[in-house]
């Protein structure tokens, strides 16, 4: 590398703390050690704060088995009861779903558990941009004409009070299964199973909507209720998709739906599947959590984002190879072109930031263009929130309507926030990190000013400070042996993230800018203590290339992963931060005790 001072290019109000978490107490190593955990492993489970012997038990040792009763969801029985009625009948069945991944897995699920059960069922997942998320009267009203006597949703419909009204008069029966955090007024419904809602009693509140769906069809199950040829777990492969997609937490039950999810992705010979891998280009049988997360969730999202989401239903429903694959390249092209949207309306709203300084104005963000697509401002505020570690709401103005998308920090609740703004909203829905919502353009402003009020009361500016939590300090001789103890912990995901670790002095070998227009790097790192190089690559991080110019040694926190390129796997880092050595270790690393 040639020989320049190395600059800064991020703000040091922006930049991110390092803290390694405290060192695990000596009796709980010894207690750990005992039962054969290496100190490492017993770090990574304290820093879990899985502590107990049991707890740690039944997070290793927790299986499909252990899943609690779905008749403890709340109005699960009567659900079945109507379900089994209408079966029994011939009722037309139509299931509602959402147009995100979750949505469209959980339709797709309960589709063909009621068509192998003989049920006559269709789907119905709405338009993103013509129709807007949830229930909607035209839809409901087409529904009927249709024939459809009952109504099931997916991953919607809990905060659907006007339209649950209209069902009755339309001589539709309706179903809601949702995940979201229900309103103060329930919609008026046969049964609502939303784990969430007051008075259910089902032991695990993380559940994804297809989780809830699917819960739904194991009760069917034990109740009698016999699909040829079809079991609920033969559906794990949809749950694993959903469930990895909605960035649900993937703990307790989810953890044990996504684990027996991913050994079916993995042994699956559903051809929409098979196709979707082949077109992501990963590799059959060694799929995870990640390659969910960055593989398969957004060529199926792009679909509703770009266009209808009824093709990524149709590929995973698909029972033909050559038309799921046209199906999977049809997707291809609708990511490439969401990838385009991103990058341009990313590139616009950054600018309204920096032009008016709003980081450093405000607590919470809100940016709006009147072209930006719906289908892309939640890509875009979850960047951004990321970006600037504050909540940031990305709207598509409108000239009467409105429609946005939330994304947060841990210490903010923007659903809670929203709430709080019921009175300006047309409608909204969503969790605590992350929600929609649509308002009249009239009442932006007003809308803009209340929130970043909130924002001003409940945020320190002590919490907008980015942090990392590092699991351990290691060298590159134990990155192996790392690797593998990590693993143990996987799959990873929302409130189970991969261990961070963190490296110290290691020498500069080789950068380089890769992806379009240089958007990532990618580095050789050698650590002369164990003479071991190691390639590292820093994911979105390419306009930082200019603080490695004329570096020689470099502090870096990562997660380890295996990179699978022409069929070889090989170790490497993935960078989360890094910093020039005399730096980090002087300066900006804190160690709390």
């Amino acid at each position: 590398m040639d020989t320049l001072t190395a600059t800064n290019s991020i703000p040091e109000n922006m930049r991110r703390v390092w803290r390694v978490r405290p060192t695990a107490p000596a009796d709980f190593l010894a207690r750990m050690a005992e039962l054969n955990y290496s100190p490492l492993q017993a770090q990574l489970l304290y820093n879990r704060q899985l502590v107990g012997s049991e707890q740690i038990e039944r997070f290793f040792e927790a299986g499909y088995n252990t899943l609690a009763d779905p008749f403890l969801i709340k109005d699960m029985s009567q659900a079945v009861e109507r379900i089994k009625a209408a079966l029994a009948t011939g009722e037309r069945i139509a299931i509602y779903g959402d147009f995100d991944v979750d949505g469209v897995t959980a339709c797709s699920l309960l589709v063909q558990f009621f068509r192998a059960a003989g049920g006559d069922v269709i789907p119905r997942i709405p338009h993103r941009v013509d129709e807007g998320y949830g229930l909607n009267p035209a839809a409901l009203t087409r529904l009927a004409a249709q024939g459809v006597r009952l109504v099931i949703t997916v991953d919607c419909g809990i905060s659907n009070v006007n339209e649950a009204k209209l069902c009755p008069e339309l001589g539709l029966d309706l179903i809601i299964t949702d995940h979201h955090r229900p309103p103060d007024e329930l919609p008026p419904a046969s049964a609502i199973l939303n784990v969430r809602q007051p008075g259910d009693t089902y032991p695990y509140k993380g559940l994804a909507g297809v989780g809830v769906a699917f819960q739904m069809v194991r009760a069917l199950a034990l109740a009698g209720v016999k699909a040829a040829g079809l079991k609920p777990n033969d559906l794990l492969d949809l749950v694993a998709l959903g469930t990895v997609a909605d960035i649900a937490p993937l703990t307790g039950e989810n953890r044990v739906l996504v684990t027996a999810g991913l050994k079916a992705l993995n042994k699956t010979t559903r051809p929409g599947i098979l196709a979707l891998v082949e077109a992501a280009g990963l590799t059959p049988g060694h799929l995870d959590a990640s390659s969910i997360g960055f593989g398969l969730a957004p060529r199926l999202n792009a679909a509703g984002r770009i266009d209808d989401a009824i093709i990524a239903y149709e590929l995973l429903l698909s029972d033909d190879l050559e038309q799921a694959r046209e199906l999977a390249q049809e997707l291809n092209r609708k990511n490439r072109e969401r990838q385009q949207k991103l990058a341009a309306i990313l590139q616009e709203a950054r600018a309204q930031v920096y032009a008016g300084r709003l980081h450093e104005k405000s607590k919470l963000l809100v940016l709006s263009g009147a072209d930006w697509a719906a289908g892309v401002v939640g890509l875009v505020a979850g960047r951004l929130a990321e970006e600037f570690s504050r909540p940031v709401l990305v709207l598509e103005q409108g000239a009467e309507f409105s429609k946005g998308s939330a994304r947060s920090i841990p210490q903010f609740n923007v659903i809670e926030a929203l709430s709080e703004c019921d009175d300006l909203l047309l409608r909204y829905g969503g969790h605590r990190q992350a929600a929609g919502f649509t308002l009249e353009t009239a009442r932006l402003d007003e809308f803009t000013t209340r929130l970043q009020a909130i924002a001003e009361a409940r945020l320190h500016p002590d919490m907008l400070q980015p942090a990392l939590e590092i699991d351990a300090a290691i060298t590159l001789a134990e990155v192996n042996a790392a690797f593998k103890e990590s693993l143990q912990l996987a799959p990873f995901g929302s409130e189970n993230p991969p261990p961070l670790f963190v490296s110290y002095g290691l020498h500069i070998k080789e950068v380089r800018p890769v992806g379009a227009e240089g958007a990532h790097l990618r580095l050789k790192l050698y650590d002369p203590e164990c003479h071991r190089m190691l390639e590292a690559m820093a994911f979105r991080e390419g306009a930082r290339i200019t603080e490695l110019q004329g570096l020689k040694r470099l502090d870096v926190v990562y997660q380890l992963e295996l990179n699978e390129w022409q069929g070889q796997s090989s170790l490497r880092m993935r960078l989360h931060d890094f910093r020039a050595t005399e730096l980090s270790t002087q300066d900006l690393l804190t160690t709390d005790h």
